[in-house]
């Protein structure tokens, strides 16, 4: 019987103890919590063990792309800012929440020569925005896209300064964060001439010329890049025109070809 009562002396003192200890691990700390933002922001690690009726030091301000940081609150909308000069910790512990506002980014265009198609155009934005990109024109060119990067005639001169296989930017990208600086991208435009030699003896004295690819840019050549034929039975070359009978416009040795457009051009005679 003694040893009976014994085992339930120890059995009672143990779960006494037991009992002691577990009050002892009870955790009474106060914390404070950051929350900075679901996605896309940098993490701010809690503060442990503050003691009541304390300030909590301010932490390294966070970092969110295409957002501006403008402090901490004690609410999710953002009505109640935590001031780290006065404010202090009570008894419990807290989260504080990052209060974000989207940045207005900015657009630059450089046209290089060209210009806006548009006089209403976007300069800003925000992040997260998403819309077409305007277009540009320049005379004698065709406009290939913004790109963000200059055209680089050096190293790409058969794509007119554009990296091989490059796609222009048509849209603003939703996950753009920063602002945007753009470059707009131009392709010559080459039209085919076709040659009628319009002697008024015929093609079999004065055979028609092969056709020529000629850049808007291009300075028009005689005997080079534009055939010529002097005399011809009995009839001198005066030159090229726009129409067979000598009343449209002369494309002159020496001048820039200046067309955006395939074009017929006659050859105009005088007789010697």
């Amino acid at each position: 019987m003694k040893k009976i009562l014994m085992f339930l002396f120890v059995g009672i003192i143990a779960l006494t103890m037991t009992s002691c200890e577990d009050k002892k691990i009870v955790d009474n700390t106060v914390n404070v919590y950051f929350f900075t933002a679901n996605t896309g922001a940098e993490r701010v690690d809690t503060i442990f063990n503050i003691e009541p009726g304390s300030k909590i030091p301010k932490p390294k301000d966070p970092v969110r792309p295409g957002f501006a940081f403008l402090g901490w609150t004690t609410d999710l909308k953002g009505e109640k800012i935590w001031d780290f000069d006065t404010d202090t910790i009570g008894n419990t512990s807290i989260i504080l929440y990052a209060k974000w506002e989207d940045r207005i980014l900015t657009i630059q265009y450089h046209l290089n020569g060209g210009e806006m198609a548009t006089s209403n155009y976007p300069v800003e934005f925000k992040p997260g925005d998403t819309f077409v990109l305007p277009a540009a024109k320049k005379t004698g060119y065709k406009f290939k896209g913004w790109y963000t990067y200059e055209p680089d005639f050096v190293k790409y001169p058969n794509t007119d300064g554009t990296k091989p296989g490059d796609l222009a930017m048509s849209s603003i990208p939703r996950t753009q964060t920063d602002d945007l600086v753009l470059y707009a991208h131009w392709e010559l435009i080459k039209v085919t001439v076709q040659f009628r030699s319009n002697h008024p003896n015929g093609i079999s004295v004065a055979p028609n010329p092969q056709s020529k690819v000629i850049a808007y840019t291009d300075v028009v050549v005689y005997g080079d890049n534009f055939p010529t034929f002097g005399t011809v039975a009995g009839y001198e070359f005066l030159g090229w025109n726009t129409k067979s009978d000598g009343t449209g416009e002369f494309v002159l040795d020496g001048s820039m070809f200046g067309r955006t457009n395939p074009i017929t051009l006659y050859g105009i005679w005088k007789e010697i």
